[in-house]
């Protein structure tokens, strides 16, 4: 049925006047990368080869002039398996939404990142890696459904305030076992600095039900919060510089879950990467995760090298190694590349 829909879609735009998709961008990016697996157990000796898609997705956005100097404007965006079809469901929703825009600011409403994961991804160098993600090492990494969202127009020309409540829609709302029926019941919310090559931001969501399984990979750490069944109240902080050449990053955290204020992870991430020139940008990452009442600690450390081709293409190496409580979970050694249009 999705084939059929999407076969639809395209035959319609086809047959669309042209002044009809003036406003409209067709936008997206393909990542394929070859990796060598090594896991802790069931992998073997020598570990496994795999050829994955890395958050691999393409999208149309676009809007128009509307009356009172308000804008509309839109987006549909769809995640893909580049390598494997998966499931019978070949496309799923990303960031798609509906909104208004004026010098008020902004509000739009769909399926998209939370404020608060939206601000980690200046700080992660490794974001489009499904193995470098920092969603392996912390929780809060959570794109919702029905959610609505404002932003104010930039304050002083370097502050804006993110403001986002997600609908209950019921009795329970993006995960188990917790009544949700208000408004505000789940919430997320972030205020961003930006001066000059410097950025810096605070967030907090209420009830965020991230987990890794939403960036295809799910790591299980017994003791420590368990992000892909429960809810956790996040407080985050980032912080940066952004220069030509060099580009540094941190961010804090803390993951309190919602049921037992006392269980709860405390995180941190740095980053760096020096641009030797146009072509080659050199990139490392280090983060912890302590489960303070678990006594449970996890690590990870991530090194790579891209290589421009140009403005759309680049090809990339990379290695991470994930360890929790002392125990090597996984080391991975990949190679790939990356087109954006």
């Amino acid at each position: 049925m999705k084939r059929k829909l999407l076969a639809l879609a395209v035959g319609v735009a086809i047959a669309a006047p042209v002044s009809a998709l003036a406003n409209a961008e067709l936008y997206g990016r393909v990542n394929v990368s070859i990796d060598h697996f090594d896991g802790a157990e069931g992998i073997g000796d020598n570990g496994i080869y795999e050829l994955n898609s890395n958050k691999t997705f393409f999208g149309v956005r676009g809007g128009a002039d509307l009356t009172g100097g308000v804008r509309g404007i839109y987006q549909l965006e769809f995640g893909v398996d580049a390598a494997s079809a998966m499931t019978d469901d070949i496309f799923f929703n990303r960031n798609t939404f509906v909104g208004l825009e004026s010098g008020l600011g902004t509000v739009k409403a769909g399926r998209f990142d939370t404020p608060l994961r939206a601000m980690a991804f200046q700080v992660d160098q490794f974001h489009d890696q499904i193995y470098g993600d920092l969603g392996n090492l912390m929780s809060g990494e959570w794109r919702a459904d029905r959610i609505v969202q404002y932003s104010t127009p930039q304050i002083a020309d370097m502050i804006t305030v993110n403001l986002a409540t997600v609908m209950p829609e019921g009795d329970e709302i993006n995960g188990p076992g917790t009544e949700k029926t208000k408004a505000f019941d789940v919430f997320s919310a972030s205020v961003m600095f930006e001066f000059g090559d410097v950025y810096a931001g605070v967030g907090y969501d209420k009830n965020n039900y991230g987990s890794s399984l939403d960036n295809g990979l799910y790591l299980s750490r017994d003791g420590v919060i368990d992000t892909a069944i429960g809810a956790n109240d996040i407080v985050r902080v980032v912080g940066g510089i952004d220069l030509d050449a060099l580009e540094l990053g941190v961010l804090l955290q803390e993951a309190r879950n919602v049921d037992d204020s006392d269980l709860k992870d405390r995180s941190w991430l740095l980053s760096a990467a020096f641009n030797l020139d146009d072509a080659i940008k050199l990139k490392a990452q280090y983060g912890e995760t302590d489960g303070r009442d678990s006594d449970i600690k996890s690590r990870q450390y991530t090194l790579g090298a891209d290589y421009s081709l140009g403005q759309q293409t680049r090809t990339y190496v990379y290695g991470t190694r994930m360890d929790i409580d002392g125990d090597r979970n996984f080391a991975v050694v990949g190679i790939g590349a990356e087109h954006r249009f």
